[in-house]
C-alpha cells in the first residue's frame, strides 16, 4: 500500500512543473493511477521522489554502492585540500587542485555548462548522502552533508528538501543514473556549480 501525501505536500514537492501538468499529476496519483502519474512527470522531465510502488525500490543504500577508483580519489583529494591546505605550499595545492579539475572534466558530461543562474535542488535524507541536482541542466551530483555544510550552507538560490526515508534519495538516485544524468562525485566549486554565499555574490548575480 502506498502512503500518499497531502495536496499542499504533493504542490511543494512539485514546484518544478507546469499548473496543468501538476493538476493531471496530481488527479492520477491522488486516483491510484500512478502509471499516469508516472508518465506525466516523464513527460514534465521531473524526477519525482514520491514512492508509488510502481518503480522498484533500492535494497542498498548509496553507501553500499562500490564507486570507481577515480571518485574515491576525487573524494580523498577535496577531504585532503580542505583539511590541509592551509598547510601545504603553493605547488603542493596547485597540484592537488589540477588533478580535481582533471578529474572532473573526466567525469562530466561533455555537454554540461553551469551558469551563475542555475537553479539547485539538494535533498537531505537521515544519512550523509544527499542528492544534489542543477535542476537547469537536469543533471544530479551525489556530495555529502559535510561537504555542503562546509561550502554552502548559507548558499541563496538552492531549494533545499529533506526526507527521512533513505531509500527515498537512492531511488531518486538511481532514477538519475539509468538517464546517465548522475555524476557520483561532488561538483567542482566555482565551475560546475556556481551559487552565491555572501551578501557581496549575491548583489553581483543580481
Amino acid at each position: 500500500m502506498v502512503d500518499k501525501v497531502a495536496w499542499a505536500e504533493f504542490r511543494k514537492i512539485h514546484s518544478g512543473i507546469s499548473r496543468e501538468i501538476k493538476s493531471m499529476a496530481w488527479n492520477a496519483y491522488k486516483t491510484d493511477d500512478f502509471k499516469e502519474y508516472l508518465r506525466l512527470c516523464e513527460e514534465a522531465d521531473f524526477i519525482t521522489p514520491l514512492d508509488v510502488g510502481v518503480v522498484d525500490s533500492t535494497e542498498e543504500t548509496p553507501d553500499a554502492v562500490p564507486e570507481d577508483n577515480v571518485f574515491t580519489e576525487y573524494a580523498k583529494l577535496g577531504r585532503r585540500l580542505n583539511r590541509f591546505g592551509i598547510s601545504m605550499t603553493v605547488d603542493e595545492k596547485r597540484a592537488i587542485e589540477q588533478r580535481l579539475a582533471e578529474i572532473a572534466r573526466e567525469t562530466i558530461p561533455d555537454n554540461y555548462k553551469c551558469t551563475p543562474t542555475d537553479g539547485w535542488q539538494i535533498w537531505f535524507g537521515p544519512t550523509q548522502q544527499c542528492l544534489l541536482i542543477n535542476t537547469t541542466r537536469k543533471l544530479a551530483f551525489t556530495c555529502s552533508r559535510s561537504w555542503w555544510q562546509k561550502r554552502y550552507l548559507n548558499a541563496m538560490y538552492v531549494q533545499r528538501e529533506l526526507v527521512n526515508d533513505e531509500k527515498q534519495i537512492a531511488r531518486m538516485r538511481s532514477s538519475y543514473e539509468m538517464r546517465k544524468k548522475l555524476v557520483k562525485r561532488a561538483p567542482l566549486p566555482d565551475v560546475e556549480i556556481m551559487l552565491p554565499t555572501s551578501a557581496a555574490e549575491y548583489r553581483m548575480r543580481g
